[in-house]
């Protein structure tokens, strides 16, 4: 890692231009929606569940 990436790590969104914001924002293209969040709060109840389930 060079000296520049670690810059980058804590660069905040005031410190960049408005170009390459853009160029970052379209480099992380992966839109997933809300689904992670349902499918995390799904489990979680279904674990909750099962640990009162088989404990009584």
């Amino acid at each position: 890692m060079t000296e520049d990436d670690k810059y980058k790590l804590t660069r905040q969104d005031e410190d960049i231009s408005a170009p390459e914001y853009e160029a970052e924002e379209k480099a992380e293209y992966y839109d997933f929606g809300n689904w992670p969040e349902v499918f995390g709060l799904a489990l979680a109840a279904l674990l909750f569940w099962l640990s009162f389930a088989f404990t009584g």
